[in-house]
């Protein structure tokens, strides 16, 4: 591996002096990719490293490529200081986004950019097996195409929906195998080191760090979508558990009403709060007389997806209004147990239903908060809506990699 920053990848063992220059490089990392140019005293200051063991620190990383000089400063009199910055074409992080009927695929620069993205592309499920071929397949058309040599790749993220273990690389729904894991037949196929994470821990991270909401403290990022998840991060870092399940909030058994979760148990916050909930209120509801433009939708194509249930909200239709709101009302009282458990900073909503957020679903949602929780606890929570929408999820994903590989989280 040509830079020693990824020196851990290799599974080397470093010196106790070794140990701590490594650790002291990415720290300078860690500050570029926020503070993207800033020069040797402004570094040393911040860090509490000596400014001559900067520069040596700083000499290093532009030797190998990774960092390099930005310019200079316009403040101040006499000599201007040099600014550096991340090199952004040095290495490289690839980041797929698995949805329902979709996948998108980015690749991010060591700085934090997005360098070239792909959406929308057309994933109709088939089977496990031929599923996972095609998804094969478009990463290496992306690859093909985007011209960057593979051994610029550090590492390929995938983001999906489902009860991920990360420490195995194993999906325990749609993509589970009994011969192995996903991870190591992405890895064999595609010959690059690949890293599982759940889509809604993707979307906290992303949102997190390109929605601005460093230094939020403790968040919790809800992503409203077909189904419900959270991912929870703590002063930034994401919050796995013990094999990376952390943040199942669609699966708290809140509601007595009968009906079968996805995961198999009775009354989930997922069957009354969620883009399956939705669809199936308002299609019970069509079918039991009620007029809505989203008969049409039926009629025509034969079923619903949320991006038509959102349109249909934007154009007044009074029954998709009425099924957002009894979404909101539910997940106001799930987000409540969150609230009283965790007394988190943020709550954020993201995932596509969140493109509803602050006209109609907020409002519904801050007032169940206020009704079910605890007004000491709920006083501390700042509620609010998606800044990034469903770019939250790929740069999010582009971003866990790049961190992972690293060695950052």
């Amino acid at each position: 591996m040509k830079y020693s920053i990824f020196r851990h990848l290799k599974g080397e063992k470093l010196s106790g002096t070794a140990y701590k220059l490594q650790g002291q490089r990415k720290n300078i990392i860690s500050k570029l990719s926020i503070h993207k140019d800033s020069t040797i005293p402004e570094l040393s200051g911040c860090l509490n490293i000596s400014i001559p063991k900067m520069n040596y620190l700083m000499m290093g990383l532009v030797e190998e490529g990774l960092v390099i000089g930005g310019g200079h400063t316009t403040e101040g009199v006499g000599r201007k200081a040099t600014t550096y910055k991340l090199n952004p074409n040095c290495c490289y992080f690839l980041g797929i986004e698995i949805k329902k009927y979709k996948i998108n695929i980015g690749l991010m620069g060591f700085d934090k950019s997005i360098i070239e993205s792909t959406g929308n592309i057309p994933f109709p499920f088939l089977d496990p097996h031929e599923s996972l071929n095609a998804i094969i397949k478009e990463i290496n058309a992306f690859l093909n195409n985007s011209r960057i040599p593979k051994d610029k790749i550090m590492g390929v993220g995938l983001s999906i929906a489902g009860r991920i273990n990360v420490k195995k690389g194993e999906i325990l729904t749609l993509y589970h195998f009994e011969d192995a894991p996903v991870k190591v037949i992405l890895e064999e196929a595609i010959q690059l080191p690949v890293y599982i994470d759940n889509d809604s821990r993707t979307i906290a991270y992303g949102e997190y760090y390109f929605g601005k909401r460093i230094n939020a403290g403790n968040v919790i990022v809800v992503n409203l979508d077909y189904g419900i998840g959270s991912g929870i991060l703590i002063d930034g870092k994401p919050l796995y558990g013990a094999s990376g399940y952390a943040g199942e909030i669609g699966h708290i058994p809140l509601f007595n009403n009968e009906k079968i979760c996805l995961c198999g148990k009775k009354g989930c916050l997922q069957t009354e709060a969620s883009g399956f909930a939705l669809i199936e209120f308002i299609t019970n509801k069509m079918n039991e007389g009620s007029n809505s433009r989203l008969n049409v939708v039926i009629k025509k194509k034969g079923f619903l997806e949320l991006e038509d249930i959102i349109k249909a909200v934007q154009l007044g239709d009074n029954l998709a209004i009425e099924g957002i709101s009894r979404i909101g009302h539910s997940l106001g009282k799930g987000l409540s147990v969150a609230i009283n458990m965790f007394n988190p900073n943020v709550i954020i909503i993201g995932g596509t239903l969140s493109a509803l957020g602050n006209a109609l679903l907020l409002p519904v949602v801050q007032s169940s908060i206020f009704q079910h929780s605890l007004s000491i606890v709920n006083n501390d929570t700042q509620i609010m809506v998606s800044k990034l929408g469903d770019s939250a999820g790929l740069v999010g994903c582009c971003l866990l990699v790049r961190d992972k590989t690293l060695g950052l989280i």
